[in-house]
């Protein structure tokens, strides 16, 4: 998905990656990008590092320091667009800017693959940013959703405060990849967020007001009722702990074996050593909400399990999310 060919060029060369500051724009909290002309993703904590009790609702201020001085605005966090903590990719939020921003939108880069060079800009100990290059070194970290990404031998420059929540981009292409959500090691090593880990929110947020020159026709209403994210959350969650218990995820051999019968996108996402509980919730919220694969990935459980009264139990977890559809 690219939102460059979406929007119209701006009259300058503004990054797409932003600051998040004070009210005063004094005090440095961390960075954010620009995923439409006004909307924001950054880290949850950077968010909750301007406000204290943080949440949708909360407003902080950012501004665009690379090419862009001067320009400043206030952005608050979508309804829906809050993660922290308790649910999955857990330290996002998606802000919406109460004014458009100078820049282009970021364009959207693949999952990030082993080996993939990459290279972030932070505003540690300048205003207008220093640069930290490395590589694709695989999903770990305080979360399975987690991407690790090593420094190179030698770089000056290390993931510092003023890094979280700057954008991850392709070093050929600049396009993103994630957000810095975490660092070890004095810095040498980071991890993201990848974007195709963050539901995109922003693409259903009817409050941001719409550029004239590309106002489209309001969608179709869909009259199915749509649960809230709560409830969605709790299918997911019913429909892992449920799978959790088959015979097929809680034997190594026979869980390697079902993870190879999985549709590539799947399979390229999970990972093997998890814990069953793990490896299912992640599994579930992958096929439901990213690929609609939910179905298949139930057919595939059942030809393993045979039917049976477990088998039962995770489609009767699994019957809201099917009524209800991706999303």
């Amino acid at each position: 998905m690219s939102h460059l060919a979406t929007y119209p060029p701006h009259q300058n060369s503004a990054d797409w990656q932003l600051r998040v500051t004070d009210r005063n724009g004094s005090v440095l909290h961390g960075a954010g990008v620009l995923v439409t002309p006004h909307h924001v993703v950054t880290c949850a904590h950077v968010v909750r590092a301007a406000v204290a009790d943080a949440g949708p609702g909360s407003r902080v201020h950012v501004d665009a320091p690379r090419g862009a001085d001067g320009w400043t605005a206030a952005a608050e966090v979508v309804p829906g667009g809050w993660w922290w903590k308790d649910a999955s990719p857990w330290d996002v939020a998606v802000l919406r800017l109460d004014r458009p921003a100078p820049a282009r939108p970021a364009e959207l880069a693949r999952p990030p693959r082993i080996g993939d060079r990459v290279r972030v800009v932070g505003f540690s100990h300048s205003p207008s940013g220093r640069w930290v290059t490395g590589r694709v070194a695989g999903s770990g970290g305080s979360h399975p959703e987690y991407v690790q990404i090593d420094t190179e031998p030698g770089v000056g420059t290390a993931f510092t405060r003023g890094f979280s929540g700057g954008g991850v981009r392709e070093e050929g292409t600049d396009a993103l990849v994630g957000i810095v959500c975490e660092a070890a090691t004095e810095g040498r090593l980071g991890w993201m967020i990848p974007m195709s880990e963050i539901r995109p929110v922003w693409e259903s947020d009817r409050t941001a007001p719409t550029p004239a020159a590309v106002r489209r026709p309001p969608a179709p209403v869909d009259p199915t009722p749509r649960p809230g994210p709560v409830a969605a959350r709790r299918a997911v969650t019913a429909t892992g702990l449920a799978m959790a218990d088959l015979d097929t995820l809680l034997s190594p051999d026979q869980r390697r074996a079902f993870h190879q019968g999985l549709d590539r996108r799947l399979r390229v996402r999970v990972r093997l050593d998890q814990d069953p509980r793990t490896f299912a919730t992640h599994l579930v919220r992958l096929a439901h909400h990213e690929f609609d694969l939910l179905t298949e990935v139930l057919d595939l459980l059942d030809t393993w399990e045979e039917g049976g009264a477990s088998m039962r139990r995770v489609r009767d977890a699994a019957a809201p999310l099917l009524e209800w559809g991706p999303g």
